[in-house]
């Protein structure tokens, strides 16, 4: 299955709702990604170099938008720490 550009931002950009995400495509046909909080603005997390010729299939999509929705789970999960 071949997928437009168009159509893999459209999907990744959609999967992070009600989270801001943008997608860009650099010259290099690689792919960066921008997820932010839709409260806060705060950018949650940035993947950068993801290729995109290796997201052809909605599968390997869904399979990138749950390994990043675990690294933000497991960022906001962390607390902290202050030394004194």
């Amino acid at each position: 299955m071949n997928l437009s550009t168009l159509e893999i931002q459209n999907i990744i950009e959609h999967s992070f709702l009600p989270s801001v995400c943008t997608c860009s495509v650099g010259q290099d046909q690689s792919m960066t990604i921008r997820v932010c909080d839709c409260v806060t603005g705060k950018v949650d997390l940035v993947a950068t170099h993801v290729p995109l010729w290796e997201l052809n299939t909605p599968h390997a999509i869904a399979t990138l938008v749950v390994q990043m929705q675990q690294e933000i789970n497991a960022h906001k999960g962390m607390h902290p720490t202050f030394n004194s």
